[in-house]
């Protein structure tokens, strides 16, 4: 039968119920919850302080600290250095006694031995004076006077706790010797005097420089969270900003805690708010996006069937004549209607096509000289049958990154609307490009016709909008929409006369979106 694994702390006991035989574990249970709180107690307490009130519990415990460092080590050095002080007095009056007991125990002078024994000295509790065979002559306790010392007479000045003693030398001989009982009570008392005084000169010490620390660290963590505190009134001002009236916002929270902490949750609800009105604002972005392609699809629908029910009107009252008269006389009249809205229904038609379609731009560095020269030479037959003139104004070298063949089709929109818009016999077109100094080349064609309009400014570029009486308004549409592929722009430059539309084109490839 195999062993069962015993594990210390964790013991295993059925349930006392006879119903349940279910195996309960005795585990170490978690501190009570009343426990946790306690513990939780000082962090919260610590939490709630202000950022000053920190500041100052930390330079007075750094205070105290070094405040106790400091006043341990004076502590004991003044404790020796008060020993050793009274270890030399009475080493030095011990030895002085020896000095002076010389002659009279040479001379056996009991009355001037006994008067050296009996001197006076608050640190000295008993001298004692014996001679050679260690025979007490002199003693301040005069019961000792006669007793026989049975420590050995010292060779040289020294001490033993709080006994000094010292030989009597004369002539190089040994006459006895001297011992001084120190009052160990008056001693530890004079030592403890002086300590007091020096403990309470600490103290005082240590309370001014604990106010001085106190004031400074207030001073101090004042100027340093005055602006956090600017800084969080604007915060807390510009999320009130942010609320809105149409929906029902509460209240910020009391937060408890020091300026940074309130700072940081501050912080924190501006950037959810602002995080929500951004959200707010693509969700209404996007359907105004929306209303604003339903509203060009409804122009666009509302132009289109317009052109295309003029045409038919038109085709109409073509055939309706020639079914009812049927004469040879006003036939190609007729004919002749029939064909031209039938051109025009198929160039509407395949304008809008191209407008819808999307385009492929293929963009490579070229050169812009030969490309006006090939749009100009398109057009020769249309320019030279209204004998209408025409100049290019180009720096030989002049680069910029495009589609040829995009490119040429714009240029060919505005041509082709400069020869409808001048005059014949003195009109003229001038095609330039030059380089801008924002990085970006300017392709032109400016012509001395009437011009644009102004109430057809603000919406020539929108389709199906034209100063022509037969044009089909998707010419400038197309030319937006080509130099959209090409990271540019058109434009349509004030001109004392005619109109002067721009071509605005990067010289260098943009560089891609980088991935994160």
């Amino acid at each position: 039968m195999p062993e069962k694994a015993f594990y210390p702390g964790r013991a295993r006991r059925k349930s006392a119920h006879p119903d349940i035989g279910v195996v309960q574990d005795r585990t170490t249970a978690p501190f009570p919850p009343a426990r946790n709180a306690l513990l939780e107690l000082p962090g919260r307490l610590w939490q709630r302080l202000t950022w000053p009130a920190k500041s100052m519990i930390f330079v007075l415990l750094v205070i105290a600290l070094i405040y106790a460092l400091i006043a341990i080590f004076l502590y004991s050095s003044v404790r020796n250095d008060l020993t050793g002080q009274v270890q030399t007095e009475l080493q030095r009056l011990t030895s002085n006694l020896a000095a002076s007991a010389t002659d009279p125990l040479l001379l056996k002078d009991g009355g001037a031995l006994g008067k050296l024994a009996e001197a006076r000295n608050p640190l000295v509790e008993r001298i004692t004076i014996a001679d050679r065979q260690g025979i007490v002559v002199a003693s301040g306790n005069l019961s000792r006077l006669g007793q026989i010392q049975h420590r050995p007479l010292p060779n040289a000045a020294g001490y033993s706790g709080t006994r000094f003693y010292a030989p009597i030398v004369a002539g190089g001989q040994r006459l006895g010797a001297v011992w001084v009982d120190g009052n160990s009570g008056r001693i530890h008392a004079l030592v403890n005097a002086r300590l007091d005084r020096t403990r309470n000169r600490l103290l005082i010490l240590g309370g001014i420089t604990a106010l001085m620390g106190l004031l400074g660290a207030y001073l101090v963590s004042r100027a340093v969270t005055r602006p956090v505190l600017r800084l969080l009134g604007e915060i807390e001002g510009m999320e009130a900003q942010l609320r809105t009236e149409d929906r029902p916002t509460p209240a910020p929270p009391h937060i408890e805690g020091d300026e940074l902490h309130r700072l940081d949750f501050a912080f924190k609800r501006v950037e959810t708010r602002l995080r929500e009105h951004l959200n707010e604002l693509n969700q209404l972005h996007r359907r105004q996006q929306a209303m604003q392609c339903m509203a060009t699809i409804g122009e666009m629908s509302a132009q289109v069937a317009h052109e295309i029910r003029n045409a038919l009107s038109s085709l109409r009252g073509a055939a309706r004549f020639l079914v009812r008269y049927g004469d040879d006389k006003n036939r190609d009249e007729f004919l002749r209607i029939i064909e031209e809205e039938v051109k025009r229904l198929y160039d509407m038609t395949q304008g809008f096509l191209d407008f819808g379609r999307p385009y492929a731009a293929l963009r490579v560095e070229a050169e812009i000289l030969p490309l006006l020269t090939r749009s100009a030479a398109r057009h020769g037959a249309d320019l030279e049958a209204k004998s209408i003139g025409i100049s290019i104004q180009c720096a030989p070298g002049l680069h910029a990154v495009l589609d040829a063949s995009l490119l040429e089709q714009a240029i060919s929109n505005l041509l082709l609307n400069a020869i409808d818009a001048v005059p014949s016999a003195g009109g003229e077109i001038t095609l330039y490009a030059v380089a801008d100094v924002d990085q970006s080349v300017l392709i032109g064609v400016r012509d001395n016709g009437p011009g644009i309009p102004g109430d057809k400014i603000q919406t020539i570029f929108k389709p199906y909008v034209t100063t022509k009486t037969k044009g089909s308004g998707l010419g400038l549409a197309v030319v937006t929409k080509i130099m959209m592929v090409h990271d540019g722009q058109v434009e349509l430059r004030p001109s004392a006369e005619g109109a002067d539309f721009v071509l605005r084109l990067p010289r260098h490839p943009h560089p891609p979106p980088q991935q994160n």
